[in-house]
C-alpha cells in the first residue's frame, strides 16, 4: 500500500509541472527560460506532491464510495483551478530584486498559492462529502428496527 501512495504522489507531482507548464506554453504562447523555467517546475512539482498528500490524506476519512468520489470530483476539479493559481504567484515576485532572489521566492509562492486553492476546493468537496454521508446514514433504517423484524 505504501508503493502504492509513493507512486500517486510521484504520478501527482510529476503531472503538475507537465500541465501547468504545457498550459502556458499552449495558451499564452510562453514559456519561461532559465532559472525562472526551473523554479516555475521545482515549485509545481512541490505544490503537486503535497496536493496529493492532501488529497490522500482526505480521501482516507471517507470510507464510503460516494464520500471517496465527491473527494476523487473535487480534486479533479480544483487541481486545474490550483495549477492556474500557482502560475500567477511567480508573476508577482519577479519585481522583488535579483534573480537568485526570484529563483528562491517563486517556488514558496507556487506552493502556498495552489496549497490554498486546493484546499479550499477540497474543504468544499469535503463538507459535501459529510453532508451526503449524514444524510446517507439518515435514510437507513435503525439496527433496532432491523433485529425486531429478524425475530419476528
Amino acid at each position: 500500500m505504501e508503493k502504492k501512495r509513493r507512486l500517486i504522489l510521484i504520478i501527482i507531482g510529476l503531472a503538475w509541472p507537465i500541465v501547468g507548464l504545457g498550459f502556458m506554453a499552449f495558451h499564452f504562447g510562453y514559456l519561461p527560460s532559465g532559472l525562472s523555467l526551473i523554479a516555475e517546475a521545482i515549485g509545481l512539482f512541490i505544490a503537486g506532491v503535497l496536493s496529493g498528500l492532501l488529497y490522500l490524506g482526505v480521501r482516507n476519512v471517507f470510507k464510503t464510495k460516494l464520500g471517496a468520489g465527491l473527494i476523487d470530483a473535487g480534486y479533479v476539479l480544483f487541481a486545474p483551478i490550483s495549477i492556474m493559481t500557482a502560475l500567477i504567484a511567480p508573476g508577482l515576485g519577479e519585481e522583488m530584486g535579483s534573480q537568485l532572489t526570484f529563483v528562491l521566492i517563486s517556488p514558496i509562492m507556487i506552493i502556498l498559492y495552489s496549497m490554498a486553492a486546493m484546499a479550499a476546493g477540497l474543504g468544499m468537496t469535503s463538507s459535501l462529502a459529510i453532508v451526503a454521508q449524514i444524510l446517507a446514514d439518515r435514510s437507513k433504517p435503525p439496527k433496532e428496527a432491523i433485529t425486531e423484524v429478524k425475530d419476528k
